[in-house]
């Protein structure tokens, strides 16, 4: 197991197993190495469930990295941010929807939840099971390099925290500052008052919302920097 994630780091590709959703009825798909997905179509809508058994902290598949992103995956390369696991000790779960009805599912180990492509830390995919005509998509991972983000440290703060810490540092990183000043400002002042809730142990519910509008500054700012 370790082995093949420490292979998957360096790759620039990952060859995913797409699924075909019949028009009605459950489908249960492996994720390798250890967990699975049950998908439903539903009209328009994928809905799915993702259950892992074995999950160890991103940051042991690539420094810098604090959260898990569930990624829907088209045939043709259209790649669906579903949300970040939700992770229980060793265990992890994750329910969404997507609007593609043929796709395969990724799980990659990222900076923050928002990010736009997926790492090189590729954890899961999706694994077609033998009675299923099995179709497969080269997926481009790792197009933005995060070998130079400095580790923020988790102790004592929100996983939130965290992630709002990692992502206005990479804004930075991408000189976010000069090339999207709007977005930057905005990112920059989310995190003064997230730092100050910090400071005064702020509840939660007050440091998450304050926490999620950071990371989409940083992300906003971000996306704009490299566009140009």
């Amino acid at each position: 197991m370790l082995l093949s994630l420490i292979l998957l780091l360096f790759a620039n590709n990952v060859d995913l197993d797409i699924v075909t959703l019949p028009v009605s009825g459950d489908i249960r798909v492996a994720l390798a190495p250890a967990g699975r997905t049950e998908m439903r179509r539903e009209g328009t809508v994928t809905r799915l469930r993702v259950e892992i058994d074995r999950v160890t902290p991103p940051s042991t598949l690539l420094p810098g990295m604090n959260t898990y992103v569930v990624w829907a995956v088209s045939a043709e390369g259209i790649l669906d941010n579903l949300g970040e696991l939700d992770i229980n000790g060793t265990k992890a779960q994750f329910n969404g929807t997507t609007r593609l009805g043929e796709f395969g599912v990724l799980v990659t180990a990222e900076p923050h939840y928002m990010v736009d492509r997926p790492s090189s830390a590729v954890a899961f995919r999706t694994q077609t099971p033998q009675e299923l005509r099995r179709k497969t998509a080269s997926i481009p991972i790792g197009v933005y390099d995060y070998s130079n983000l400095k580790p923020v440290s988790p102790v004592g703060v929100h996983g939130s925290v965290t992630q709002a810490r990692t992502a206005f540092q990479i804004a930075k990183s991408v000189n976010a500052e000069q090339l999207a000043p709007t977005e930057f400002r905005g990112a920059q002042v989310a995190m003064g008052a997230l730092e100050e809730l910090v400071t005064r142990q702020a509840p939660l519910d007050l440091v998450w919302p304050k926490a999620n509008e950071a990371i989409r500054w940083s992300e906003r700012a971000v996306e704009l920097s490299r566009g140009k």
